[in-house]
């Protein structure tokens, strides 16, 4: 079976694939080549990529641009959702085109879904998943702020938890210290755990991008002493709202083998 990219602006509620678009890549020759750009409403290219057993669709890449065809994707549960996470290596989700016209109960069932289909995936196999990114909108419906409920977060956290992620972004979602520091109930397996602590045990984590999240100095300090042990290459903090002073300190925090971005973009660098 081959492996392949989706790439989804969106998707009807009834579940249609005629706007959604896939590269499919081959191996060939040893090695994998792209080889034809085709709608998934091509009812044989769509079955070889289908899991035979779930009907899931598999591929190594999948980029969503819009909440709902996200959502169909990633609906809880292994009956409703359309997206086998067992092979899949890299993620984006961007609705930050959406900003203004996202209800916040969309945003909410974004975040709880995507951490839920993580959670219940892990349970099964270990996951291949090196990239995540995140943007969501700016503003939610009627220009209010965006502000995810405490359940959607905790979602998201469980979900992320020791995944074999290389390169993280969560752009748009507030940050605060008791974001990061509020302790997060794993049923499952008994214990609680904080975002803090979530991302001390991304072990393979090489990127990290936090930006657009309303983040101050003293947030900044926690994430940056978080990540100390890991073997981190870059972290990006644009748009954020870290004073000049702090901004050293998360620095020497982190040390000079990590490259710290955004210096200049900060909204607050008295």
């Amino acid at each position: 079976m081959g492996t392949g990219v989706l790439n989804s602006g969106r998707l009807t509620s009834g579940g249609s694939q005629t706007d959604v678009q896939t590269v499919i890549v081959m191996d060939l020759l040893g090695g994998p080549q792209p080889i034809a750009r085709l709608a998934l409403s091509c009812r044989e290219m769509l079955e070889q990529l289908k899991d035979p057993r779930s009907g899931q669709l598999r591929v190594s890449t999948a980029s969503f641009r819009a909440a709902q065809p996200a959502l169909l994707a990633l609906g809880v549960g292994d009956d409703c959702r359309q997206l086998s996470l067992d092979r899949l290596r890299t993620l984006h989700l961007d609705v930050l085109e959406e900003s203004g016209h996202l209800p916040q109960r969309l945003a909410d069932r974004l975040l709880s879904s995507l951490g839920g289909a993580l959670t219940a995936a892990k349970r099964t196999a270990a996951l291949p998943l090196e990239e995540l990114s995140l943007r969501l909108a700016s503003f939610a419906d009627h220009a209010e702020p965006l502000r995810p409920s405490a359940d959607a977060r905790s979602a998201l956290i469980l979900g992320l938890e020791s995944l074999p992620l290389r390169r993280l972004q969560l752009s748009f979602l507030p940050l605060r210290q008791k974001d990061v520091l509020e302790k997060v109930e794993d049923a499952s397996g008994g214990r609680s755990l904080t975002f803090t602590t979530m991302l001390k045990g991304l072990c393979h984590l090489e990127h990290l991008v936090l930006t657009h999240n309303g983040m101050f100095g003293d947030v900044a300090m926690e994430l940056a002493k978080a990540v100390q042990q890991l073997n981190l290459r870059t972290a990006d903090f644009s748009r954020n709202r870290i004073s000049v002073e702090v901004w050293k300190k998360v620095a020497a925090a982190l040390g000079s083998s990590v490259k710290l971005q955004g210096y200049e973009s900060q909204t607050s660098t008295c």
